[in-house]
């Protein structure tokens, strides 16, 4: 019984991860029972979200701090971020708005500071 259950849980957990459309890798590892226990269980979140006018699938994770400490990596120069101007030089630390450094962290010219 308790094998059924952490099924059941994990199977509704995909639900909220992966969203209503399971990647193959998972589904050839699922019964077809347990696929149409995602399938019903899917639908009736759809159905409940839909009366509600609300989609709880969106932001499950808190957001990040607005702000965070970042090493440039490689020279950058001066840059316009908002109201002010940066100068990036190299391995110079810095306390910006996350989304002013995200794109320069995916380019690989920024790092997250931790200490």
């Amino acid at each position: 019984m308790a094998y059924i259950y952490n099924r059941e849980a994990i199977i509704q957990s995909l639900r909220w991860k992966l969203g209503s459309v399971l990647p193959q890798e998972i589904l050839v590892k699922l019964h077809n029972l347990e696929i149409e226990y995602f399938k019903n269980h899917s639908e009736a979140l759809e159905s409940y979200m839909s009366e509600m006018d609300l989609d709880l699938t969106v932001d499950m994770v808190p957001p990040k701090d607005p702000y965070i400490r970042v090493r440039v990596l490689d020279d950058i120069g001066d840059v316009c971020l908002g109201d002010h101007t940066v100068a990036l030089t190299k391995n110079s630390l810095h306390f910006l708005r996350r989304s002013d450094a995200e794109p320069f962290i995916s380019q690989g010219t920024l790092e997250e500071f931790i200490d």
